[in-house]
């Protein structure tokens, strides 16, 4: 196992060392249901604003069968063993069932044995304004038009309703180099004046949605703050603090994938991103 790669994963104030050539599972879809496509190699899967159900079927048959990481799982804490060397267990830290099924004992051990609080060095705040309505970023010296050359930029996806967990966070990730400066340009292409909503479409109450992203773009000398809404029916738009642009096809698609694929999306924004 000394020889193999890691990364860190969040969820809910939990950092988990997986690993890294794990995918992701689709938000909100229990790894047993018929349908699911699960990466041989194994995925971190997470729920979406709907909680999972249990699943009538201990595991998936053999043949589809991955190992993973599942975060606010459904099934009950204790070990259970299964066909073929596969092995599931679950244990509950901070009110967080995590499950990981495996067939190789060392990495199921290192996965749950790894799990501490996370903390801000890990990339993202645990606790941010981003998850307020209203809330705005710091435009700072120009907001985003005016960084210079952009080396990286930070993803941070966070919960808008109480969970009941440590911290709103659900994930995070990182962009480098060249895909984070074309991320930038197409935030910077879009059109001015936030959407598309469709305010219609739900209650007040729920209109922002269930989820929401925070971008920390950075230049190698500044940080600034981007704030995406996406998941509601209204109150859509990617914030600099200066401009409140549209969502763009462009813009969205790179933003929602790996750790941070939304469970549901209004009808507005979902025809951008799964037309």
């Amino acid at each position: 196992m000394s020889e193999r790669q890691w990364r860190w994963e969040l969820y809910g104030g939990l950092a988990v060392s997986v690993p890294a050539d794990w995918d992701y599972g689709t938000t909100g879809w229990p790894p047993c249901l018929p349908g699911a496509e699960p990466p041989p190699r194994g995925y971190v899967g997470r729920p979406g604003p709907v909680p999972s159900i249990a699943c009538s079927e201990p595991v998936p048959p053999l043949d589809q069968r991955s190992a993973y990481l599942w975060f606010d799982s459904p099934t009950v804490p204790g070990v259970r063993t299964h066909d073929a060397g596969w092995v599931e267990e679950t244990r509950v830290v901070d009110g967080i069932a995590l499950t990981v099924l495996s067939d190789d004992d060392a990495e199921r051990a290192h996965v749950l044995d790894s799990v501490r609080p996370a903390t801000a060095d890990d990339g993202c705040p645990l606790e941010h304004a981003v998850t307020r309505a209203g809330a705005r970023p710091e435009p700072g010296p120009g907001g985003l038009a005016t960084l210079g050359p952009v080396e990286s930029i930070t993803l941070c996806r966070y919960a808008l309703e109480p969970t009941g967990r440590p911290s709103p966070l659900l994930a995070t990730s990182r962009l480098v180099g060249e895909q984070a400066r074309t991320v930038v340009r197409s935030i910077l292409a879009a059109p001015p004046g936030g959407g598309p909503d469709r305010p219609e479409d739900c209650l007040p109450e729920v209109a922002l949605g269930y989820e929401v992203l925070l971008l920390l773009v950075r230049d190698g000398e500044h940080t600034q703050e981007v704030f995406v809404r996406y998941s509601g029916c209204d109150g859509h738009g990617i914030d600099d603090g200066r401009v409140l642009r549209r969502l763009t096809a462009d813009s969205l698609a790179p933003l929602l994938s790996g750790p941070h694929q939304p469970g549901i999306l209004n009808g507005a924004v979902a025809e951008l991103i799964w037309p």
